[in-house]
């Protein structure tokens, strides 16, 4: 049985969401954002930042209710609170945006990449702005950059199979 999990980092709208389409694909799914100690101990981190976004969680765990995908939030390193899930649900699938930011969160997505290859869970990330990660040459990043800004929106999934 496919479990796909979609992991909220920064970005947490509903429309346009390429991760949460692509969830929607498996036989059942759920959702994440992890409260991570990196950020809460980094110079961007603010009182108000994360006042803000316990604000703003509230009301998208209820939207995702409504549409049968339960939105869990844990307090932890990435890793051990994903493979926790993974554990408990039977994870096969991970679903995120690429993130762009600083040194903290470019060294846990390396250590979730990392993770994912060794349990077996498959990680997608998708685009989510014209920032072009992982770029050997910038030859041709303009045109990347193009195809990204022009592309259509994703639809939005209509329901869910919670695990």
């Amino acid at each position: 049985m496919s479990v796909g999990l979609v992991w909220f980092k920064r970005d947490l709208r509903l429309r346009d969401h390429a991760a949460l389409a692509e969830a929607a694909r498996c036989e059942r799914a759920f959702a994440v954002f992890i409260i991570e100690p990196a950020w809460l101990q980094s110079f961007e981190c603010d009182p108000r930042h994360v006042d803000f976004l316990l604000r703003s969680l509230a009301p998208l765990q209820i939207e995702l209710k409504q549409r049968g995908l339960p939105l869990l939030v844990r307090i932890g390193e990435a890793v051990q609170v994903l493979e926790s899930l993974r554990r408990q649900w039977g994870v096969t699938h991970l679903f995120s945006h690429e993130e762009t930011g600083p040194a903290w969160s470019y060294a846990r997505d390396i250590s979730v990449n990392r993770w994912s290859r060794i349990q077996g869970v498959r990680w997608q990330e998708f685009a989510q702005t014209g920032v072009v990660r992982r770029l050997r040459s910038r030859d041709g990043w303009a045109a990347r950059w193009v195809q990204r800004m022009e592309a259509a929106q994703v639809a939005n999934p209509v329901g869910f199979l919670a695990p």
